[in-house]
């Protein structure tokens, strides 16, 4: 076991707060949970400094498992009835006359099953390469394409009717003038 220093700590914390809480409001879509996961994830570091091994991966890696497993453990916690699989999942599409493209992109991202949800968000906001997201959430590389794939057709079903967005833009400016 490696010992682990103060500076060191604050340097995990410094370089990777950011990410930590990104990848957890992106999984959970409420800054307050992800603020929580944030904190649980690095006061597990402080307790636990020798459960974190260079030779398995990087702190970022390390710290990102962290708030997975915080992230659908609060899931699980929410929606005791319901399973974790993304099988056969679709999402509905998202409304996009009352909101901006961001938070219809958001909205649409919020929707998928977490397991989707996390292998998207690893992929195309932290840009974790295929083998790097395998490792981190235990699972076999081709489920990891399997999931991102999943993922991604969702999102273009529940994106689809953005298709042009001037269209929608000119909807927005005859619905009711201006969009709050």
């Amino acid at each position: 076991m490696t010992r682990v220093t103060n500076s060191e700590l604050k340097a995990a914390f410094e370089e990777h707060k950011d990410a930590v809480y990104r990848f957890a409001w992106r999984m959970t879509g409420s800054p307050a949970v992800a603020e929580d996961i944030a904190q649980e994830v690095f006061l597990s570091l402080v307790r636990q400094p020798q459960r974190f091994d260079p030779v398995r991966g990087t702190m970022r890696s390390f710290l990102l498992a962290i708030a997975r497993n915080l992230s659908l453990k609060r899931w699980r916690d929410e929606h005791p009835w319901e399973e974790l699989g993304e099988e056969d999942y679709s999402c509905d599409p998202i409304d996009p006359v009352r909101i901006e493209l961001g938070e219809v992109v958001g909205k649409a991202v919020q929707s998928l099953p977490p397991l989707q949800r996390e292998v998207l968000i690893l992929y195309e906001y932290e840009e974790f390469t295929l083998d790097q997201i395998a490792r981190l959430v235990a699972a076999e590389i081709g489920t990891v394409k399997s999931r991102l794939h999943r993922a991604r057709e969702n999102l273009k079903r529940a994106l689809a009717h953005l298709g042009n967005r001037e269209t929608v833009n000119k909807s927005r400016s005859t619905n009711h003038g201006t969009i709050k």
